[in-house]
Order: structure tokens, then sequence, then C-alpha cells
């Protein structure tokens, strides 16, 4: 989507991030920046509490969405267009 960039975090260090990167890209997730937490920074800095956590930022830098789960699309797709 245009206006809209996607950082995909792993907060498993000792998953390897080559590996998680092609699993992801392999169900179509191309267009994403992918990191890996190695410090656990940004599990505090956004108090993640579960994997699979989605959290949506808009431009004034806000969180303007946040669940602790796996986010259905179509609920997904409506809180990006929201901040878009």
């Amino acid at each position: 989507m245009r206006g809209l960039t996607v950082v995909a975090v792993n907060v498993e260090p000792w998953s390897p991030l080559e590996e998680w990167v092609a699993y992801w890209r392999s169900k179509g997730a191309d267009d994403v920046i992918w990191a890996t937490d190695t410090d656990q920074s940004v599990v505090r800095a956004f108090q993640v509490r579960t994997l699979g956590t989605t959290i949506i930022i808009g431009r004034d830098g806000r969180i303007s969405y946040r669940d602790g789960g796996a986010t259905p699309y179509d609920v997904l797709k409506a809180e990006v267009l929201k901040v878009l």
C-alpha cells in the first residue's frame, strides 16, 4: 500500500533472522523491512507481552491500533486505512 511501511520485528533472538524472513516471504510478505530485537529494546519500548503482537503507528507517531494475537486481515486492512 502506498504510504505504508511494514516493519516486522523478530523478538526471538535464538531464531535466525534468515529463516524467519524465508518463512514469511514464502507466505507472500515481500515488501517488509525485517529486524531482530536482539536486546529486547523494542519489546520494552512497546510493552509487547505476546508473540504475534500487531502495532500500527500513525504518521503522528502515536499508536493507533494494537492487539496481542493474530489480527484478521479485514481488521488489519481497516485499521491501516484509517491512518493512511
